[in-house]
C-alpha cells in the first residue's frame, strides 16, 4: 500500500509540474504556444502519412494504407501552413454555436421567469455570457484564438493547483499508513521477544500463555 501511494505521489508531482509550466506558458505566450501545438500536430500527421506511404511501397499489400498515408500527409502539410485560418474557422463555428445556444437559453429563461422560478437568474447570466462569448468569437476569430489558449492555460494552472493539493493529501495519508505499519511491526516484534524469553526460562509456553502475552 505504501509503495502504491509513493508511486501515485511521484506521478502526481510530474503532472503538477507539467500542467503548471504549460499553463503559465499558454497564458504568457498564447501565440507561440498555438503555433508550436499546430506544428506538432501537423508534423505528426506528416510522419504518419510517410509511414503509410513507405509501408505500401515496401509491401504493396494494402491500397487503403496508401490512401490514408496520402490523406494524412496532405492534412499535416495544410495544418502546418494554414493552421491560423483553420483555427479561425473552428472558432467562428464555435461562436455561432455559443450565440445560438445563448439566445435559446435566454428565451427559455424568460419562460422560467414568467413561471416565477428562482433559478432563472443564474440561467440568464449564463445565457448572456454565452451570447457575449459567441459575438466575440464571430466578430474577431483570430484574436479569440489567443484568448482561448489563455483560458485553457488558466484551466491547466487551476488543475495543477488542485493536483498539488491532492499530492499533499496523499503524502499525509502515506505517512499515516507507514506509521501504522511501523507500530504494528513493533508490537509484533515485542510479542515475539516476550514469547522467546518465556521459552528460554524453561516455562511451558502454551497457547494460553501466548494469548495472555499478546493481550498484555
Amino acid at each position: 500500500m505504501s509503495k502504491f501511494l509513493s508511486a501515485v505521489k511521484k506521478y502526481s508531482l510530474i503532472i503538477f509540474a507539467v500542467s503548471a509550466v504549460l499553463g503559465i506558458l499558454m497564458i504568457a505566450f498564447p501565440d507561440y504556444m498555438l503555433t508550436y501545438a499546430a506544428f506538432f500536430v501537423g508534423i505528426s500527421f506528416i510522419l504518419c502519412g510517410l509511414v503509410g506511404i513507405i509501408s505500401y511501397l515496401v509491401k504493396k499489400d494494402s491500397l487503403f494504407a496508401l490512401i490514408l498515408g496520402i490523406i494524412s500527409l496532405i492534412s499535416g502539410a495544410i495544418i502546418c501552413v494554414a493552421f491560423r485560418q483553420i483555427m479561425a474557422v473552428i472558432v467562428f463555428l464555435l461562436g455561432i454555436l455559443l450565440l445560438v445556444g445563448g439566445v435559446t437559453d435566454l428565451v427559455t429563461s424568460a419562460y422560467v421567469a414568467i413561471s416565477k422560478k428562482r433559478s432563472w437568474i443564474l440561467t440568464v447570466l449564463l445565457s448572456v455570457a454565452s451570447i457575449v462569448l459567441g459575438v466575440m468569437a464571430i466578430s474577431n476569430p483570430f484574436d479569440t484564438q489567443d484568448k482561448l489558449v489563455q483560458v485553457l492555460g488558466a484551466g491547466l494552472v487551476v488543475f495543477a493547483i488542485v493536483d498539488l493539493v491532492s499530492y499533499i493529501q496523499i503524502k499525509i495519508i502515506a505517512k499515516q499508513v507507514q506509521k501504522k505499519l511501523d507500530e504494528e511491526q513493533e508490537a509484533k516484534t515485542a510479542t515475539e521477544v516476550e514469547f522467546a524469553e518465556l521459552k528460554s526460562d524453561g516455562s511451558e509456553a502454551t497457547e494460553v500463555d501466548f494469548v495472555e502475552v499478546d493481550e498484555n
